[in-house]
C-alpha cells in the first residue's frame, strides 16, 4: 500500500507561468506541523521572492478526500494507515469529513459480504451459537442451515448498519449513528 500523498504549489509562481512545489507523503505518523514545515520550506526556496501563498493542487491515496485543512489531510492519512484506503472512502462517502471522529465508533470491519457480517456479530458473537450448544438440538454448522443471513442483513442494513462495496467480497461495514 502507498501512502496518501499531495502535490503544494507555491501561488506566486503559479501565477507567474512557474510551475513549482513541492510533492508531500503521508508517512504513518506525519504531523500537520512537519507538513506545514515542508510548504513553508518550498515557499522559501520559491523562484518568485517573498512567496507565500499555496494550494494543493493534486492529492493521491487520500479515499476522494480533498482539502486544505492540514489537520484533517492527517487525520484521514492515520486512519487509511490504520484501516485501508477503502473502509475511509466508504465512511467519508457517507457520512462526511465532518464525522471522522466518529470512525472508530462506528467502523465494524471488512466481510466478504452484508450477511457474512450478520453471520460473524449475530452468530459467533450474538450469542445463536452458543444458544444452540446449550439447548443441544443443533450444532453450529447444521444450525447455520436453517437462518437467512440474506434476510436479515437486509433488515439490519435499512435501519442500523450501511455498508460500502471495496471489491468483489471486500465490504466494509459501519454503523449508523
Amino acid at each position: 500500500m502507498s501512502n496518501p500523498s499531495i502535490y503544494v504549489a507555491c501561488l506566486a509562481s503559479y501565477n507567474a507561468g512557474k510551475l513549482y512545489g513541492v510533492h508531500i507523503e503521508f508517512v504513518e505518523g506525519l504531523t500537520p506541523d512537519e507538513v506545514q514545515f515542508a510548504i513553508d520550506t518550498m515557499l522559501k526556496k520559491s523562484p518568485v521572492p517573498d512567496a507565500e501563498e499555496w494550494e494543493i493542487h493534486d492529492s493521491e491515496g487520500f479515499a476522494g478526500f480533498s482539502s486544505n485543512n492540514l489537520d484533517l489531510l492527517c487525520e484521514v492519512a492515520t486512519l487509511i494507515h490504520q484501516h485501508g484506503e477503502g473502509a475511509v472512502k466508504g465512511f467519508i462517502g457517507h457520512a462526511g469529513a465532518e464525522m471522522l471522529d466518529e470512525f472508530s465508533t462506528l467502523y465494524c470491519g471488512c466481510f466478504k459480504s452484508e450477511a457474512d457480517f450478520c453471520q460473524a456479530h449475530l452468530g459467533e458473537e450474538g450469542g445463536i451459537c452458543e444458544a444452540a450448544t446449550s439447548i443441544q438440538v443443533f450444532d453450529w454448522a447444521t444450525l447455520d442451515q436453517y437462518i437467512d443471513w440474506e434476510a436479515i442483513a437486509n433488515d439490519a442494513f435499512i435501519n442500523s448498519y450501511y455498508s460500502y462495496e471495496e471489491s468483489y467480497e471486500t465490504v466494509h461495514v459501519y454503523g449508523r449513528q
